[in-house]
Parts: C-alpha cells; sequence; structure tokens
C-alpha cells in the first residue's frame, strides 16, 4: 500500500503538500498529483492537513485522525493573559487528583513540538503520599550529603534543608499529592531532554484549564542525574529508559490575583 493516497478528482495539483513538507517526501506533477520521492517521511501530517481540497491522505498521520482546526486563533489579550497567568505552585491543597485529569493533562503534552516530529516520551506517574514522602526524605538527604562535601554548593540546596529542618516541610516536592517523571527509550540525551522539556510546557501551560499548578521539580532532578543509590531505589526506574525530567502537580491551596512583571524585553536585530 502506498503511504499517500490521492483523489485525483479533487487533486487541483498545486504542489502545496509537496512545498511543506519538511523532509521533501512529496513531488508533484501535473498528470499523477503528489507522489512519494524519498521514504523519510515523518508523520508530521502537514500534508493532508495544509491540503485545501482535503484529496490527500498519509498512513503515518491519516486525515480520520485528524481534527477540523479553528477557524481563528486566541485574540491576542486573551493569549497574553493566558501565558501571563501560568505561575509555579509550591503550595497544594490537602487533595489527591484523579487519575482521569492526569491523563487528561498528559495527553495535550503529546502535542507538544518535538524535533523531527521524534516525541517518544513516556510517564511515569507517582501519586502514592507515602512513596512522595520517600522521595524527598532522599533527595534532602542528598542535600545534606552534598552540602556536607561542599557547603558552597548552592544557597538553595542550604535554604532547603534548614526549612525541612526547623518546619518539616516537603521542600523538595511541595507535599504536592502527584510527582510525572518523563522517560524515554530513544534518542540522544539531547533530543530526550529537549522532547521533555517541551511536552512538559505544555502539559504545564493546560494545568491551569483543569484548575491544577504544577512545578518543575529541578532538585529531584539533580539527584536522580547524580545518581544517588537511595533515591533510584525508591523510584525503580523501569529498564532501558532514559530519565528526562520531573515535575509535581495538584490543586493550588492559594491563587494569585496579579499578572507579575518579568525582566525587560533584551532584544538585538541583526544585520
Amino acid at each position: 500500500m502506498s503511504m499517500i493516497q490521492v483523489d485525483l478528482t479533487r487533486c487541483t495539483r498545486c504542489g502545496l503538500c509537496a512545498r511543506i513538507c519538511p523532509y521533501v517526501v512529496l513531488e508533484v506533477d501535473r498528470q499523477n498529483g503528489p507522489h512519494v520521492i524519498r521514504d523519510t517521511c515523518i508523520a508530521c501530517g502537514h500534508c493532508v492537513a495544509a491540503c485545501p481540497t482535503e484529496a490527500i491522505d498519509n498512513r503515518k498521520s491519516p486525515r480520520i485522525k485528524q481534527i477540523s482546526a479553528p477557524a481563528t486563533p486566541l485574540d491576542e489579550k486573551t493569549a497574553v493573559d493566558f501565558l501571563r497567568a501560568r505561575r509555579t505552585i509550591r503550595w497544594y491543597q490537602k487533595r489527591q487528583v484523579p487519575r482521569a485529569e492526569i491523563s487528561k493533562l498528559l495527553d495535550m503534552a503529546r502535542f507538544a513540538p518535538t524535533g523531527s516530529n521524534s516525541q517518544g516520551i513516556s510517564w511515569l506517574v507517582i501519586d502514592t503520599p507515602e512513596t512522595i514522602r520517600a522521595i524527598s526524605e532522599a533527595v534532602v538527604t542528598w542535600e545534606k550529603e552534598t552540602l556536607a562535601t561542599n557547603p558552597q554548593t548552592s544557597p538553595l540546596l542550604e535554604a532547603q534543608v534548614e526549612r525541612h529542618a526547623k518546619n518539616r516541610e516537603d521542600p523538595i516536592l511541595f507535599n504536592a499529592p502527584c510527582l510525572i517523571i518523563a522517560l524515554s527509550s530513544y534518542g540522544t540525551p539531547r533530543r530526550i531532554r529537549e522532547n521533555a522539556i517541551l511536552s512538559m510546557i505544555y502539559a504545564q501551560l493546560y494545568a491551569p484549564s483543569l484548575g491544577l499548578g504544577t512545578c518543575w521539580a529541578g532538585v529531584f532532578e539533580s539527584c536522580v542525574n547524580a545518581g544517588w543509590p537511595p533515591l533510584l531505589e525508591v523510584l525503580d526506574l523501569p529498564e532501558k529508559m532514559t530519565f528526562a525530567g520531573g515535575m509535581v502537580t495538584g490543586y493550588p491551596a492559594y491563587s494569585f490575583r496579579q499578572l507579575v512583571e518579568r525582566n525587560p524585553l533584551d532584544i538585538r536585530w541583526g544585520f
């Protein structure tokens, strides 16, 4: 079966499908319309999505699995408010997030852009309070060991260890009910990390629409990447899967009434 199917009665031979293909998989001639000239399709679906007459289909990205694009994008103010309103959440309500909601969150992360449409991100979700506490305790212990070896390592580590000692608070996962870990089974370390970051950003932007907040688990990531045995023992990550990142999520305990400012735009124009 050919990778593409073309309804020649609808095809106008405009050449858009070939022009928009990032890997130059297609060529169009006046008689036969679009045809495959190289086997490098990355299943991006551009050829199908852009065809003005719906004349082409692609078995790697079939039209039946595509949905109609919105007639107009978000207006500028709505988009600005939406993007600026996302906040990092470090205080969460003491209630679990239904797994159906976590599935919605991560299902949206599938649509993040990835290099050459490689995708490849899988998810490990930990939502058991005992396991989350064990993870946090393991990371705090690693912080103490790190500071004992090099006291100047990081002011953040020092502050978190102090906070944990004084208040018995969770400075690592913030008592969040859910830890989400990104994994991948293939690709270069750089590609895996980039794809995970993009996917988690999509999840973080979508989370408020579900009433959820998120926080990047940066110190947790550092501890995993350092290979701290007590943490790896608790996590029991799947074999042949590369750790790519982590974030926590839950229902925010507090709301933010203002859109916070950031550093001024720093931009330079080339010649």
